[in-house]
């Protein structure tokens, strides 16, 4: 008998239209690879500067699934499990229990119906409560409204503004230093 995949597939956190799940060499087959490549998903992100390749994309996801200061996830959209973003915390330090949370929705088309606000709510959750982290903070470029919203929706409160803090296509651009407390500690 052959297995469905998506019947298969394993909803490591489940969500409203979404969940995360690790990500694997097959999502590579996708257009995980090339999303950063493209100008206008990678828009407000150091991403896109130089031209990424499948291997390249594989050296990273080796380096992310090795490290012990990285949690990254694939975002699946449930209907047809298709790999439409990632979702992590990075630069996890153990001590004082805090880590940067990063987000990208590559397809397109799945732009506007919210799975980003969605996976930025799941992982602050597992964050605080899988991981015991204390603090989360994420960095946004200024004029990424999409970003500010996740954050804000998310209960993530603005610290600060960093200037001139990315070089992308001729300009500097400001980015927004937010983060969330857990309230549980």
């Amino acid at each position: 008998m052959v297995k469905n995949r998506i019947m298969d597939e394993v909803k490591f956190i489940k969500g409203n239209g979404i969940f995360l799940r690790e990500p694997r060499h097959s999502d590579l087959d996708s257009n995980w690879y090339n999303w950063l490549n493209d100008q206008e998903v990678t828009k407000f992100q150091n991403k896109g500067i130089f031209p990424n390749t499948y291997d390249k994309q594989l050296e990273y996801l080796k380096s992310i699934q090795s490290s012990n200061n990285d949690v990254l996830f694939s975002i699946v959209e449930d209907t047809s499990s298709e790999h439409i973003g990632c979702v992590g915390l990075h630069k996890i330090d153990w001590i004082s229990r805090s880590a940067e949370l990063g987000i990208i929705i590559g397809e397109k088309k799945f732009w506007g119906k919210k799975f980003g606000k969605e996976s930025w709510g799941l992982i602050t959750e597992y964050g605080f409560k899988k991981l015991n982290l204390h603090r989360i903070y994420a960095i946004v470029i200024e004029d990424n409204i999409s970003s500010k919203k996740c954050a804000i929706n998310s209960g993530f409160i603005q610290e600060g503004i960093m200037k001139d803090y990315l070089f992308k296509n001729g300009n500097y651009l400001n980015a927004l230093l937010f983060s969330k407390i857990n309230p549980n500690g």
